[in-house]
Order: structure tokens, then C-alpha cells, then sequence
């Protein structure tokens, strides 16, 4: 090696070790989905269900008032007969909903009776 000052330092024969890459985490769910086609699709489909509500209700409304047009039109008579109409319709319905009960009620007294009859069979045949 030489010994005059204007020669330069030796190099050493090992390159620098290279810094390791800094350790990143994976991509969280929330970075995947916030990405700009899952946005706009995300959009789209509230607006979608915004605008279907809305012509839902238009159509309901639109439905209201036509109903409402056609009972001003509507004898005294018709009104009247749709009224009776409707109350020999709740009677028939309360009278089925009454028979219901009762054939429930009946369906489990029987279960009972029988659950009761079975329990004695048991305690007899047990003793």
C-alpha cells in the first residue's frame, strides 16, 4: 500500500450492507374497499334504491288519489253498501278467528288430559 498522502484511501473489498425495506403492513380491508370503482358502485346502488323509493311512492300517491276520486263519485247508495259489505266481512273474520280459539283451546285440553292420563300410567306402573 502506498505511503505518499496524495494517494487515496484503500476501498474495502465489502460493499455497504443495503438498509433493510421498511416493514409495511398488508392492506387492510377498509383500504381495499375505499377505492374509487367500490365508491362509485357504493353510490350508484344508494342512489338506486333512493330513486326506487321515491317512484314507489309517487305511484302510491298517484294510487291514493285516483281511489279518492272514484268514492266522490259515488252514490250515497254504492257508499252504503260497500259499509255493509265490509262489516259482514269483519263478522265473518272474528267469527273464524273465534272458532280458531276455540278449536285451539279444545286441542289443548285434549293434550293435557292425555299428558295427565299418561303421568298416572307412569306413577301406577312405577309403584
Amino acid at each position: 500500500m502506498c505511503q505518499r498522502p496524495s494517494c487515496p484511501t484503500p476501498k474495502s473489498s465489502c460493499p455497504p450492507k443495503p438498509s433493510p425495506p421498511p416493514c409495511r403492513p398488508g392492506p387492510t380491508l377498509w383500504t381495499k374497499l375505499n377505492c374509487l370503482p367500490c365508491n362509485r358502485l357504493f353510490f350508484f346502488v344508494v342512489g338506486v334504491g333512493i330513486g326506487l323509493y321515491y317512484d314507489q311512492m309517487k305511484q302510491g300517491m298517484k294510487n291514493a288519489r285516483e281511489e279518492s276520486a272514484k268514492q266522490a263519485q259515488k252514490t250515497p247508495k254504492e257508499l252504503e253498501k260497500e259499509k255493509k259489505e265490509r262489516e259482514k266481512k269483519e263478522k265473518e273474520r272474528k267469527e273464524k278467528e273465534k272458532k280458531e280459539k276455540a278449536q285451539q283451546e279444545k286441542e289443548r285440553k285434549e293434550k293435557e288430559r292425555k299428558e295427565k292420563e299418561r303421568k298416572e300410567k307412569e306413577k301406577k306402573e312405577s309403584k
